[in-house]
C-alpha cells in the first residue's frame, strides 16, 4: 500500500514530467497540496523534504518550495554507495569515466568556447610548469573537467563530476602512483597536450587516440 508521502513525491514527480513544473516554478502551498492529494500536512512536509533530498526542489524559508535542478550532490552520494555496498571495482569506474569523456569529446570539439579553450591551456601551461605534483595534480583535473564542460552536455558533466569525487576518495594518489616510473611522465604530459590541440583544432581522432593513451596509463596502474 502507497504511504501517504509517496503519494507526495509521486504527484510533485508527476507534474513536472507533465510539463505543468519547470526548473524557478512554486509548489503550491502545504495546506493546499494536503487538501489536493487528502492527505496530512504531516505527509506533504516528508514528501517535501525527500524531494528536496533528491534534489528537485529547494525549500526556502518563508518563501515556499521551488522545482530546482540540483542533483550533483544526490548522485554523487548515490554513486558512493553503491560503489561501497555493491565493491565496483576501481577498472569499471574508470571504463565508464573513459566513456563519458570519449563522447564528451565528439561535442566538445564542435561547442567548445573560446574562454574555455583560452583555460584548457592556461592548465596546460601550468601543469607542464608546476614544481609540485599537488599542484600538477590540480591542474591535470581541471583540463580533463573544461573538456567534459565543453561538451555542454549538463548530463556528461553532472555524472563526471561525480565520478570524479569517487575516484579521490577511493583511490587516491593514482596519478602519483602512475608517475612514480619516470618514462610515464612525458607519455602522459604528451596526451594532456594532443587532447587540448585536438579540441582546439577539431581533430577528434587526436583527441580519441590521445584519451586512449591516458587510460592506458590508468588501466596499467589498476591491473597492476
Amino acid at each position: 500500500m502507497e504511504k501517504s508521502y509517496e503519494k507526495v513525491v509521486d504527484f510533485v514527480q508527476d507534474q513536472i514530467l507533465d510539463g505543468v513544473y519547470s526548473t524557478g516554478d512554486k509548489l503550491p502551498s502545504e495546506r493546499e497540496l494536503a487538501q489536493q492529494l487528502n492527505v496530512s500536512r504531516t505527509s506533504v512536509r516528508e514528501g517535501i523534504r525527500i524531494l528536496e533530498q533528491m534534489g528537485a526542489l529547494s525549500c526556502q524559508q518563508g518563501s515556499g518550495n521551488y522545482i530546482t535542478g540540483d542533483f550533483e550532490n544526490t548522485l554523487i552520494r548515490v554513486m558512493t554507495l553503491m560503489f561501497a555496498v555493491e565493491g565496483t571495482p576501481y577498472r569499471e569506474i574508470s571504463e565508464f569515466r573513459f566513456a563519458l569523456e570519449y563522447q564528451a569529446l565528439s561535442l566538445a570539439v564542435h561547442h567548445v568556447t573560446e574562454e574555455q579553450m583560452d583555460e584548457m591551456e592556461y592548465h596546460m601551461s601550468m601543469l607542464e610548469t608546476a614544481q609540485e605534483e599537488n599542484v600538477r595534480s590540480k591542474h591535470d583535473k581541471r583540463i580533463h573537467y573544461l573538456l567534459v564542460e565543453a561538451s555542454h552536455n549538463n548530463y556528461l558533466i553532472v555524472n563526471f563530476l561525480a565520478l570524479t569525487q569517487v575516484l579521490d576518495k577511493y583511490v587516491k594518489d593514482m596519478r602519483v602512483r602512475i608517475l612514480s616510473d619516470e618514462k610515464n611522465r612525458e607519455g602522459l604530459m604528451q596526451t594532456h597536450r594532443d587532447l587540448i590541440k585536438a579540441v582546439k583544432e577539431k581533430n577528434v581522432q587526436l583527441g580519441q587516440e590521445a584519451l586512449n593513451r591516458h587510460f592506458v596509463y590508468i588501466y596499467n596502474y589498476l591491473d597492476s
